[in-house]
């Protein structure tokens, strides 16, 4: 009864062990539940009937149960060293992996200064090429408004002698109306004079003889009024068809067609046999 009291100076792991205790933490340890149940139904059992008692059992000697707790310990120890492991291979994971986009960055840090050094060099280069052009650029500006102001004083000229020339022509073109009139007038003029002038004796007599044929014809019928109408269209200077005695049908039909037709309105009316031989 004194070994299995508690005191201030011992600590959980130096107590003393039952053995009955060892056991069944065996049992539970491995897993073997049915032999845990049978092994503490007999061993009750048995205590109950006084064949075994708990003195006699006695206690597990200090060794197993040091023992015990070093495969314990040793046992998380190891569990502790396959997370540290899982922890390590995370760890190298996410170094490699951090090395790599550091070299990457590094690398395209480089770049990016050597297309900003380059940069830097063309935009010096060019601010020197353009700087060349600014004597040229206001050279071509002021040619451009001397252009300009040449080009508007060209525009006013052209459209002053524009104006000149329209005006030249109107008058141009009243002056040859004007001449037009007056030719025309004295033309008319003189052809009256030089026809009367010109007119025989036979002619004025075969004339005055037309007119008042034409007169009596177009007093007789409707029919003659259109051949007193193209008559007085022909001129009056033209010779009549003669008068034949013996009535030749061929000359009253020609003397119907003195007018000449249009171009489609001739058609054969009768043929004439005048030779049998070849005209040679």
């Amino acid at each position: 009864a004194s070994q299995s009291v508690l005191t201030s100076e011992q600590s959980i792991a130096e107590i003393p062990q039952a053995m009955d205790d060892f056991f069944c933490n065996f049992l539970v340890r491995l897993g073997m539940s049915r032999t845990l149940d049978c092994f503490q139904t007999e061993w009750y059992e048995l205590i109950e009937r006084g064949v075994i008692t708990v003195e006699d059992a006695g206690l597990v000697p200090m060794v197993y149960t040091r023992n015990q707790q070093l495969e314990t310990e040793n046992l998380s120890l190891k569990k502790d060293l396959e997370d540290y492991k899982c922890s390590v291979s995370k760890t190298e994971e996410a170094l490699l992996k951090m090395t790599k986009e550091r070299d990457f960055h590094r690398m395209h840090h480089k770049r990016v200064v050597q297309e900003k050094n380059r940069l830097i060099c063309d935009m010096k280069r060019l601010k020197a090429h353009y700087a060349s052009y600014e004597p040229v650029l206001k050279q071509l500006s002021e040619k451009y408004q001397n252009t300009l102001t040449k080009n508007m004083l060209t525009s006013l000229e052209r459209d002053k002698a524009v104006g000149q020339v329209t005006g030249l022509q109107a008058a141009l073109e009243g002056l040859e109306s004007g001449y037009a009139k007056q030719t025309a007038e004295t033309k008319v003029g003189h052809d009256c004079m030089r026809r009367t002038e010109f007119e025989g004796p036979t002619q004025k007599a075969l004339r005055e003889a037309r007119q008042q044929k034409f007169f009596v014809v177009a007093s007789s019928s409707s029919d003659a009024v259109k051949d007193a109408e193209k008559m007085a269209k022909r001129d009056l200077k033209d010779s009549e068809f003669p008068v034949d005695a013996e009535g030749t049908s061929y000359f009253e039909h020609a003397e119907e067609h003195t007018q000449p037709l249009k171009s489609g309105e001739y058609q054969l009316s009768g043929i004439l046999k005048v030779h049998d031989f070849a005209v040679t």
